[in-house]
């Protein structure tokens, strides 16, 4: 057998360039991505992430090489940890005003459209404008950008809770006049808590959130990774990757 011969400097170099470049790294460490239970954007099957925004997501971190475990907290928690961790991204995350200077926004990855829900029955409950929703007290999750929303602009009388699910049973059983939700997860979150859509009716589509939905980061995340995952993401909506996903969700 002939003798084994010593790898030469510039080999040891060329493979750990190599391995570089299979295996990228960043500074402040690996890349931590959170988000939250929310169908049909985002949701967990059998221990793994699906829903559309997850799909995205994945897109992206396929373009561009990362490798990232996505963990699900309730929303509150998975937006403290976002402010709180560099190199950590939120998704399904909408952007307004209050919100711009808190994260580095990777892009859009999903539509979005808010309303306010009522029961049917309720019938004396009429909402023509934002203003008319004041009076009735209006349920929300802890730290989402409904409730960022309303109480910028006045609102105060909320029924607050970390669990859409006990939001949706408040609702039935008349501990509040109005939910205010995604309209494409309304129904999914209905049928989650036990209950049936047709008693529910929307009340008022809010404007100024309905739009689109972020992935974002922690603002002193590695800037080679946010420009990694920028690109990504104007890449597989240039070679027809992200609207493909749409329309498995949104045929029409």
């Amino acid at each position: 057998m002939p003798p084994i011969q010593p790898f030469s400097s510039s080999t040891v170099s060329a493979l750990l360039f190599a391995l570089s470049m299979t295996f990228p790294t960043w500074a402040d460490g690996p890349l931590h991505v959170v988000t939250e239970e929310f169908p049909p954007y985002n949701h967990l099957v059998d221990g793994e992430a699906h829903g559309l925004s997850t799909e995205v997501v994945q897109a992206v971190l396929d373009h561009a090489g990362v490798d990232a475990d996505i963990d699900f907290y309730p929303w509150a928690r998975a937006y403290q940890i976002a402010q709180a961790e560099p190199n950590t991204l939120i998704y399904s995350i909408a952007l307004i005003p209050e919100r711009e200077p808190l994260f580095e926004w990777i892009g859009v990855i999903a539509p979005y459209r808010t309303s306010f829900y009522k029961l049917k029955s309720n019938t004396d409950l009429t909402i023509q404008s934002l203003e008319d929703a004041r009076p009735y007290r209006i349920g929300v999750s802890q730290e989402d950008v409904i409730k960022t929303y309303l109480e910028n602009r006045g609102f105060e009388r909320f029924e607050i809770t970390n669990d859409d699910d006990l939001i949706v049973r408040m609702l039935y059983f008349g501990r509040m006049e109005l939910i205010a939700h995604d309209e494409a997860a309304m129904p999914i979150r209905v049928k989650a808590a036990g209950f049936d859509m047709a008693l529910i009716e929307r009340a008022y589509r809010i404007d100024d959130l309905t739009g689109s939905l972020y992935m974002a980061m922690h603002p002193d995340s590695d800037p080679d990774l946010i420009r990694a995952l920028r690109d990504s993401l104007a890449a597989i909506k240039a070679n027809g990757t992200y609207e493909a996903i749409l329309s498995r969700y949104f045929p029409e």
